[in-house]
């Protein structure tokens, strides 16, 4: 029956206990054994003896199978794979694909599966997880080929429909069995060999009921936000007990948004754990006759925010699974749980150069749920101690980023690691991105809600990115002490240079960005700019035009810089009018793809991510070179700027319902070009050489010696 779930204490009073290879398994016949991590591991196993290290334990028998990958891999423990066992039932290293499981650090270098069980033991969550997933223990290595935009066969949706209407039709032939029900866990599911086992109980899970439709059909209902009614679009969950080259249909049923990308050839992600151990731990987007469409369910007054009559949508997608009695996770984007960030900033503090890199962590509040919320200060420390050397390094610009308020949107992690990665390297580049900046990073503002897999909200049941205009210290904090963060700095005249939100988009393809500008709110509203004597700074451009150059997956023509008054209270808007940070944006990544530049017709992965943040990091020193002084937003244009937001926008759409995107629809009818007489036009491609110039090795200058650089800490 395969591998189950991971736990972090064992359930085995008895001592009665046989090792298999990479296995510990009950003694007793079909009592379960749950996978434990953290206990010390002396039983005798048949070839290997205790290696006094943690032990993945199964829960269920012997399969053949998975003795097979066991003796091949040898003992599997918290710190790795020992291959050293030899053993002629191994599996045929010349079966293509077959390889071993590298060691943890090899291909990432920021993942350690003992740590990451150690940070998980002190992550609170509300229902108490102790089980782990095995794709957040084993980590993650973008696959080697490209994941195309998959176009919709003809005629699926139909279909899909039509099947479901027959079970209205052909009552007798549906099995209608709940097979997982997280709302009565203490009765038993009885098992058969028919039926797949389900599972959420871990960080960042989230499915609340499957019931077996048919012999090999799925409906399947994921939970809302703590503390809402609303919110279902955030899956994580496990699946195992399946055969292999049989076609699995599941169905999610209460998802609330009209439209989906999932219509435009984005797919879910699936996780193998036997591709896993057989060295390959990624997540792959999978499933065939994917498609989204209204059902005849319909959501209650309540759940729909008071409105009548509103219908439920249903996500389907078809498996075909490669391995028999796999154990095999979904989830709608790449998990990134909140003990995989901090696994990621011990990682990188504990590689970093301190005698060359300012790196500190500190909390800058406690959550509602009790998880302290991290915030990172990143810079050069100054190679002299000369007095030119120490005023530079007092007044270099701030940077400030955030990320995660919405915990579904897992793609703005993957973005902010990149980020982060790109800051702590020892390139050339990042070393005078370091020199010229100070960066504040808050990289997860809503961990609560991440750790429990919400999709939106925070533990209060309310959407974070509203609550910029006036955070309660107590249902907001993470809100409360960054925005408090921020007016410290312009207390003391530090006004961020630039301050950017990352999150993730699902109904639009590519990278872009939503901005602030006056003008051209005036443009979509019944105000008459002439009269308005609008005299704006049009650095808020800048640095969206110089991404658009750089990054691959960024889209110019997507963005937009029009104000909204549904949009007053997110972290964008009030950083823009009451810090005055003229460079206030929100960066948005698509769950889907891409359908321009070099990644048009794929599908976007990790690496993908990950490269974007590094490049927003290139486009911040292409912004360096291009602007000397730090623009604000001009006084006299305040009450202008109040009068606009307050207007009626011509081309919005209500967005106080719970429902809508957090961010307006791209206005596409913006002529950007339109501007071109009375803006300077920026040469982008000048700045060339700029690049070239920390990216070519040959160019490096010489590292300074370890003597030349004061060993001491600044308070930034």
């Amino acid at each position: 029956k395969g591998l189950e779930g991971m736990s972090l204490h064992c359930n085995n009073g008895s001592d009665d206990v046989k090792c298999w290879n990479s296995r510990c398994v009950s003694g007793i016949e079909n009592k379960p054994s749950f996978l434990t991590l953290g206990e010390t591991c002396s039983k005798t196993c048949q070839q290997l003896s205790g290696c006094g290290k943690s032990l993945f334990v199964s829960s269920f028998g012997q399969p053949p199978s998975w003795q097979q990958v066991g003796t091949q891999l040898g003992q599997l423990c918290c710190s790795g794979i020992d291959t050293d066992v030899d053993d002629e039932s191994s599996i045929s290293s010349e079966e293509p694909g077959i390889s071993e499981l590298p060691e943890p650090g090899v291909l990432q270098p920021l993942h350690d599966s003992d740590l990451y069980v150690e940070i998980v033991k002190k992550t609170k969550s509300v229902p108490e997880y102790n089980e782990v997933a095995y794709p957040d223990y084993f980590g993650h290595i973008p696959p080697p080929f490209k994941e195309h935009l998959i176009d919709r066969p003809y005629g699926v949706q139909r279909t899909k429909i039509f099947q479901d209407i027959e079970r209205l039709i052909h009552a007798n032939d549906i099995i209608d069995k709940i097979v997982y029900d997280l709302d009565f866990l203490s009765s038993p599911i009885p098992e058969d060999a028919e039926t797949l086992r389900f599972n959420s109980q871990f960080e960042s899970g989230n499915l609340r009921k499957a019931i077996q439709v048919r012999k090999f059909e799925y409906d399947l209902i994921l939970n809302s936000d703590i503390n809402s009614n609303h919110h279902h679009q955030w899956f994580y969950f496990e699946v195992s007990g399946m055969r292999n080259a049989v076609p699995y249909r599941f169905n999610i049923i209460n998802c609330e948004k009209s439209n989906s990308q999932f219509n435009y050839g984005m797919h879910p992600i699936m996780y193998s754990v036997q591709e896993a151990m057989l060295g390959r731990p990624q997540w792959i987007r999978t499933g065939i006759d994917t498609c989204y469409y209204k059902n005849h369910f319909s959501r209650s007054s309540i759940a729909a925010g008071g409105l009548k009559g509103k219908s439920y949508y249903t996500l389907t997608f078809t498996i075909n699974f490669t391995h028999k009695d796999d154990v095999c996770y979904f989830a709608y984007h790449y998990p990134y749980t909140y003990s995989t960030l901090q696994m990621h900033i011990k990682k990188l503090e504990a590689l970093h150069d301190p005698q060359q890199i300012y790196f500190r962590q500190d909390s800058i509040c406690e959550t509602l749920g009790g998880n302290p919320c991290p915030v990172l200060t990143i810079t050069s420390v100054p190679e002299f101690r000369s007095w030119e050397n120490l005023y530079q390094f007092r007044n270099r610009p701030y940077i400030f980023l955030t990320s995660r308020v919405h915990p579904g949107e897992s793609n703005s992690s993957w973005v902010m690691k990149g980020t982060m990665e790109f800051l702590m390297g020892s390139s050339l580049a990042a070393q005078n991105l370091r020199d010229s900046y100070i960066f504040k990073i808050v990289p997860m503002l809503n961990p609560d809600g991440v750790i429990n897999g919400s999709h939106r909200c925070s533990l209060s049941g309310e959407d974070l990115n509203r609550q910029w205009l006036t955070p309660n210290p107590e249902l907001h904090p993470t809100i409360y002490h960054t925005k408090g963060l921020l007016q410290y700095l312009v207390s003391i005249q530090r006004s961020p240079l630039v301050f950017c939100d990352y999150h993730g988009h699902s109904r639009k393809k590519n990278v872009f960005m939503y901005g602030c500008s006056i003008k051209e709110t005036v443009w979509q509203t019944d105000v008459s700019a002439s009269s308005c004597d609008l005299q704006e700074d049009l650095g808020y451009r800048t640095l969206p035009k110089v991404l658009n150059q750089i990054a691959p997956a960024f889209c110019m023509s997507s963005c937009s810089f029009v104000v909204e008054k549904s949009k007053e209270s997110t972290a964008r808007v009030v950083v823009w009018r009451e810090i005055g940070v003229t460079r206030s944006y929100t960066m948005e990544s698509t769950y889907c793809g891409c359908d321009q530049g070099k990644y048009k017709g794929q599908q976007i992965g990790t690496r993908e991510l990950e490269e974007m943040g590094a490049k927003f990091c290139i486009g911040l020193l292409r912004l360096k070179r291009l602007t000397s002084v730090e623009c604000r937003l001009p006084h006299g244009l305040l009450d202008v700027e109040n009068d606009l937001i307050d207007t009626r926008c011509n081309v919005t759409s209500p967005t106080t319902q719970v429902l809508d995107a957090d961010e307006p629809r791209c206005l596409e009818e913006i002529d950007y070009s339109a501007e071109s007489s009375d803006e300077q036009d920026i040469d982008l491609n000048e700045t060339a050489d700029f690049d070239t110039q920390y990216f070519d090795p040959s160019m490096q200058e010489e590292q300074p010696s370890d003597s030349d650089i004061p060993k001491r800490d600044f308070f930034l």
